[in-house]
């Protein structure tokens, strides 16, 4: 048995998308998520035959567990095959990321395909069955090494993982939130613990410029889109394109709505609302929320969905894509290292840079005599030792 402590990315490093990261400790094989991502509507998911070819795993049945940060495909979304290859892993997850996942992943297949979404529900299901649900705080102990979750914001359910090996303090943080959002509060982190090494979700670590929520951005956009509704007396259709983001903007929406517009809420937002709710979560009002049925309501609405296009959008004046960021910026990033100050910080799902002169985080922090992490900017397929 070795002590040693060895990091690969499979996918997700320099680009956004599969976000999969393969940790070594000692003789134990570990998986910080597995998702998949999509360039121009093909759908790409992690290398896994890179791993393979390592000397560490000649099979992904040696795989000892799987860690879920969060919901997101791109961080899920391969997580059934990689649980139908490696049939011994456990995978552990909070209870509210699991119930999410199981909406992202076999629910919506059903709709997707209606030959075969069945089965590939139910399949897809079965797998589920196996995942051990972890709450925050919550330290497992293994057989050479223990983790504990923390709360990481983001969305609803989000975690950051501490890794204890030999003395050695990893924390793996998913994507994450310093301050409250309009479902979460703010991240956990680990008090009183020198970390070693951060393994960082670092989407913005090349984008000194960038400003998240400029004069808040969620808000804005929500009250826009009542006023619109107010001023106009016509109706709106707002779609996310992505499931979180409705629940947030749909959250958002009741906020502000001081109006009493009416919001009526498609099956795509729903089922995973009362997914939420069953948890304790709370998204919807009873006095301006309505499930949307077969016939377009007469008076002035807003009309949310999920879905990237949809049956109704050629019956509505108004169509809005709704977009906004759920990460992080520059400086919430180099705050949130400064505040750790680690030795060493991998910085893994970052976005190409905007301008080739611009600096990077590591630049920034190198400036900074405060502050003593090493920072590298993890490629794919390499293998890094901690």
């Amino acid at each position: 048995m070795t002590d040693k402590i060895f990091f690969m990315a499979l996918g997700g490093a320099q680009r956004v998308g599969a976000s999969c990261y393969y940790l070594r400790l000692g003789n134990m094989n570990l998986l910080l998520d597995a998702g998949t991502g999509k360039n121009n509507q093909i759908v790409f998911s992690p290398d896994f035959y890179a791993l393979l070819r390592t000397s560490f795993m000649q099979s992904m049945s040696q795989l000892n567990q799987i860690y879920i940060s969060h919901a997101h495909t791109d961080h899920v979304g391969a997580l059934p095959y990689v649980m139908q290859e490696a049939g011994h892993a456990n995978v552990y997850m909070t209870e509210i990321t699991a119930l999410l996942s199981e909406y992202q992943l076999y629910d919506r297949a059903a709709f997707s395909d209606s030959r075969h979404g069945e089965q590939k529900r139910l399949a897809i299901q079965n797998l589920f069955s196996r995942i051990t649900p972890v709450s925050y705080m919550k330290t497992l102990q293994f057989e050479n090494y223990q983790v504990q979750f923390f709360p990481a914001g983001h969305i609803p359910g989000a975690m950051m993982m501490l890794f204890q090996y030999h003395g050695r303090n990893i924390l793996y943080t998913g994507d994450y939130s310093l301050d409250r959002t309009a479902l979460t509060e703010g991240c956990l982190l680990p008090e009183n613990i020198r970390i070693d090494t951060l393994i960082m979700c670092g989407l913005h670590a090349k984008h000194p410029h960038y400003i998240r929520n400029a004069g808040n951005e969620l808000e804005q956009k929500a009250l826009d889109v009542i006023q619109f509704v107010r001023n106009t007396g016509r109706s709106i259709l707002c779609s996310t394109g992505q499931l979180s983001k409705g629940i947030e903007f749909l959250s958002m929406l009741n906020m502000v709505n001081q109006e009493h517009v009416p919001i009526y809420i498609d099956a795509s937002v729903m089922k995973i609302v009362e997914k939420m709710e069953r948890l304790s979560i709370p998204v919807m009002n009873n006095i301006d929320n309505y499930i949307m049925g077969d016939d377009m309501p007469e008076q002035p609405h807003i009309y949310l969905t999920a879905e990237a296009s949809s049956n109704w959008q050629f019956l509505y004046h108004e169509n809005r894509m709704i977009d906004f960021s759920l990460h992080e910026d520059f400086a919430q990033m180099k705050k949130l290292i400064k505040r750790i100050n680690p030795a060493q910080a991998i910085l893994v799902h970052c976005a190409p840079p905007m301008n080739v002169f611009d600096d990077t985080i590591e630049q920034e922090l190198l400036l900074d005599g405060e502050c003593r992490t090493q920072c590298i900017f993890a490629e794919e397929s390499e293998i890094y030792q901690l």
